[in-house]
């Protein structure tokens, strides 16, 4: 929380000025903090008289932590359609809810949501908590973030998922600091421990050369935001009933400070290689952007698309929408082909789920072969023409 001391403060007004979410207005001579606050501290930093503090730790809420109860599920919906991740972490979201023998609820904001909460509840949500409002039709970072604290404050869960997308990642933060609460970001495992009902959070770190478990003892909710394909859905199941709550939020958690003039989806950026049941990535072992012509005809051929790894990204001979790995996306396809890929643990971390991975690369030592299904050690320039021409010539007969 920001803490004002009005012995030292001299209501120069400084703060409110410098303050980049108009969180601060002066009154009486004092500053007053509103509700955007977002605890940056540059209004701590702009106080030569340091009349302005940051108070962590606040343990509030640790003396009521047996009232936090129950599972949330922030359940993505953009353009139209619920993001696939939402469904995922019902799945987890399920299994945790089990385990502690608490109820799932998943939250769904937007607008024109349609049968989008029936869908939730039958992919293992108890209850939807829906918030279907006009000036929720274009995510905003403020919005979202001031209805969801609202949620989670009024029904007190324990534990708050949400997918680590470019929305989730957005937002989320947010609500976590406005719930004094700590984030667990990019969680790879969710599960709880036995002794004390603690919910044990695993990503990974330093560069993925560790794996770090992490727990919230003193405060509620326990957050965790989760990257898309690490977990699995569950079947939809059509029998299943559950609560359906239309949720009106109060005018100032509508406000925004933007407005959305216009929403241009890229080609580019709507590539989803997340979502692909094949998928031919291409690595460092292609020599140049040219390379990725015999990747594309491969990916054609088996009717799949295509990937790559960081550092062709990082060369410019392709677009960062296609990078798999630790600071790309996590990819589960059914059938995954590594081609001039080393095999680099942070390459690893986001396509070591896949159903089937085959590697091509010169290098009979290259670590990717030690995650590989099947493995063909050789000239990748060679060995792709005919591959492509055998597909080809199996598809036509």
């Amino acid at each position: 929380m920001l803490k004002i001391n009005k012995e030292v403060c001299i209501g120069c007004g400084i703060c409110e000025s410098s303050c980049p979410f108009a969180a601060i207005e002066m009154s009486d001579g004092l500053p007053i903090i509103g509700d955007s606050c977002t605890l940056c501290g540059a209004c701590v930093e702009s106080c030569e008289l340091e009349a302005l503090s940051i108070v962590t730790g606040e343990k509030a809420n640790t003396a009521t932590i047996s009232d936090w109860k129950g599972v949330f599920v922030y359940c993505e919906f953009r353009r139209g359609a619920l993001a696939p991740v939402s469904l995922e972490l019902l799945g987890i979201g399920r299994k945790l809810a089990d385990t502690r023998g608490v109820r799932l609820s998943a939250v769904l904001i937007g607008h024109d949501t349609g049968e989008t909460a029936s869908q939730l509840i039958g992919h293992g949500a108890d209850q939807v908590l829906r918030v279907d409002q006009p000036e929720l039709a274009d995510f905003s970072e403020d919005s979202y973030s001031q209805v969801l604290t609202a949620l989670v404050k009024e029904h007190k869960p324990e534990i708050v998922l949400a997918g680590a997308t470019a929305i989730g990642r957005s937002f989320i933060p947010a609500v976590a600091t406005q719930l004094n609460a700590g984030l667990t970001a990019d969680c790879t495992k969710l599960e709880i421990r036995e002794e004390d009902g603690l919910l044990m959070q695993t990503r990974p770190a330093f560069g993925g050369n560790i794996m770090a478990t992490i727990v919230c003892p003193a405060h509620r909710p326990q957050m965790s935001t989760v990257r898309p394909k690490v977990m699995k859905a569950l079947e939809f199941d059509g029998a299943r009933t559950g609560d359906i709550i239309d949720v009106t939020p109060v005018p100032a958690q509508l406000a925004s400070r933007i407005k959305v003039l216009e929403t241009v989806v890229c080609e580019e950026s709507n590539v989803n290689i997340q979502e692909s049941e094949i998928l031919v990535s291409g690595g460092r072992g292609l020599e140049s952007d040219k390379g990725f012509a015999l990747i594309r005809q491969l990916a054609e051929a088996l009717g799949g698309n295509v990937s790559a790894s960081r550092a062709v990204v990082d060369a410019g001979w392709i677009s960062y929408p296609h990078q798999v790995g630790q600071t790309g996306k996590t990819v589960a396809p059914k059938l995954y082909v590594a081609c001039g890929i080393s095999g680099a643990i942070q390459h690893v971390a986001g396509m070591q789920s896949s159903e089937t991975i085959v590697a091509i690369n010169r290098d009979a030592n290259a670590p990717i072969f030690n995650v590989a299904d099947y493995g063909l050690v050789g000239d990748l320039f060679e060995i792709l023409p005919k591959l492509i021409r055998k597909i080809e010539e199996k598809r036509g007969a």
